[in-house]
């Protein structure tokens, strides 16, 4: 196992919520980052039900050891309702995967899936510039992963999502922000996806169909899931299997470890990054 910061009574604790929680990968790297730093920190995962996200966060107010939290599905949004202020990559999003609790108690929250998505994809010598990209899922995470596909330079993106307002909705965003861009709720005859993401819960469970089917991904450079458990879904493994580079969830979830550790103030560097973003 990996080492753990030893729990003193200077210890701050960052507790990741979700429910299960029984996934989550980050807690072993992040506190092993702790332990090699001498970091009096400790990452703990939390499983909360829905309904007690508000009042858990509320109590967070009051509790000046916890710089802030770390959030997983389902509490995305619930946690963007939750939070006092929004960075404008999470309102955008309309969720929130981490919080800083500031030192009046407030609670700030931030989105950075998306950043983390195209760092991860750069780390397997991908570049998003000029690429065709197949995102689907338009939830917190997607709509996240979609804005930063835009803003790496995605030439074209296609967002499948079955709610064909929030699809329409969030195209619309899309054409009205990144006029060049070109979005589509459909993959067009004719066009090649470069880079095919699954920002959905397909492929969490074994009887989970293909979030899109895999036949008319054979021209992809790369395959990335946000899934974290299984480590490598049925559709990452049948992209392996007719040859396609893949990505897995925790790849995503490790890129983002810096930008984290930095946002609760913890880093030894720029302890003002997340507010600036």
């Amino acid at each position: 196992m990996p080492p753990v910061p030893e729990i003193t009574g200077k210890t701050v604790f960052i507790p990741l919520i979700g429910h299960p929680v029984e996934q989550v990968k980050s807690p072993g790297p992040v506190n092993a980052w702790f332990s090699d730093n001498d970091v009096g920190a400790v990452l703990i995962p939390v499983d909360i039900f829905p309904e007690k996200v508000a009042a858990f966060l509320d109590a967070i107010r009051g509790t000046p050891n916890c710089p802030g939290v770390s959030v997983t599905m389902p509490h995305k949004q619930a946690a963007c309702a939750g939070v006092d202020e929004l960075t404008e990559r999470a309102r955008r999003a309309g969720a929130v995967n981490i919080i800083r609790r500031r030192p009046d108690g407030t609670l700030l929250g931030d989105m950075v899936d998306g950043d983390a998505m195209v760092a991860a994809l750069a780390r397997n010598g991908v570049t998003v510039k000029g690429k065709t990209a197949l995102v689907v899922g338009a939830g917190g995470a997607g709509t996240a992963i979609i804005y930063a596909l835009a803003e790496a330079g995605a030439a074209t993106i296609i967002v499948i999502e079955r709610d064909q307002a929030k699809a329409d909705r969030l195209i619309g965003q899309l054409r009205r922000d990144y006029p060049e861009l070109h979005a589509h709720d459909v993959l067009p005859d004719g066009i090649d996806v470069d880079i095919a993401v699954n920002a959905s819960p397909a492929g969490m469970n074994p009887a989970d169909p293909y979030p899109f089917p895999p036949e008319r991904l054979t021209k992809a450079e790369i395959i990335a899931d946000a899934v974290t458990k299984p480590p490598v879904t049925p559709w990452l493994e049948e992209a392996r299997r007719r040859g396609i580079a893949i990505q897995a969830g925790a790849e995503m979830t490790l890129a983002q470890l810096p930008t984290q550790i930095a946002f609760w103030g913890l880093d030894k560097g720029d302890r003002d990054e997340g507010e600036r973003r």
